[in-house]
């Protein structure tokens, strides 16, 4: 008896042990885990995701476009009271004010203004547009003048070769002869002269890259002229 007294204690008390081990095992899983978790959170607070980082600016620029939209019909009121007034002050300020700024932000509402302008005032707002916008982005201006009548195209095409003899007399040539201008009158012998006489060899340079036939012959020989004059026995 007291050994079959024994023996049911044992049965009785081994799986209390077990219960025991079993959470002893379970509480060190959530001490180690406890402890990587953790150790891993400094990590993650240190790299905050990218949204996070940039996104406080980005209201401001929405605020900043938002504020120049809200500006367009102020500055096209700018320009077209300008154009009206005989007054050369108000016409600079809007020029070189509301002009470029509409250009910058939405060159298609400068468009559709210059479409609306008549007579005098159309040439002189679509005069100055050319300008700058040659200057600003030379293929959309070329597209827009592309797409105007022969007269208007020939005209705007004539004041950015102008626009550009001064920056760049290379690419001057080029929109010249893409839009068929400045042969007739000599302007591009003289944008060669003026150029050659400004910066020597940068021209003759390019001289030697254009094709050898009647109209560079008439560019070539401005440049000589250049030459000719600059000689020492010349100077002398």
């Amino acid at each position: 008896m007291a050994e079959g007294t024994k023996t049911g204690g044992q049965r009785k008390t081994l799986p209390v042990i077990f219960a025991l081990v079993v959470a002893g095992a379970g509480a060190l899983v959530l001490m180690i885990t406890g402890d990587r978790d953790e150790s891993a959170a400094p990590a993650a607070m240190a790299t905050p995701p990218l949204q996070s980082r940039f996104s406080p600016a980005a209201p401001g620029t929405d605020a900043a476009r938002a504020e120049s939209r809200a500006n367009h019909p102020q500055r096209e009121l700018e320009i077209e009271r300008a154009l009206v007034s005989n007054n050369p002050v108000l016409r600079e300020a809007a020029f070189n004010e509301a002009l470029p700024g509409l250009l910058a932000s939405d060159p298609q509402r400068v468009v559709e203004l210059v479409a609306r302008q008549q007579g005098e005032s159309r040439d002189l707002l679509r005069d100055e547009v050319v300008r700058q916008w040659i200057r600003r982005d030379r293929d959309a201006a070329k597209i827009w003048m592309g797409s105007m009548e022969e007269e208007e195209r020939r005209a705007s095409a004539t004041v950015a070769m102008r626009a550009l003899a001064a920056i760049e007399p290379a690419q001057a040539i080029a929109l010249a002869d893409e839009f068929g201008v400045g042969r007739d009158d000599g302007s591009l012998e003289h944008i060669v002269q003026m150029w050659a006489t400004e910066n020597f060899d940068e021209c003759a340079r390019w001289l030697q890259t254009q094709p050898d036939n009647p109209r560079t012959s008439q560019l070539r020989a401005r440049v000589e002229l250049v030459r000719a004059q600059s000689s020492p026995d010349q100077r002398d």
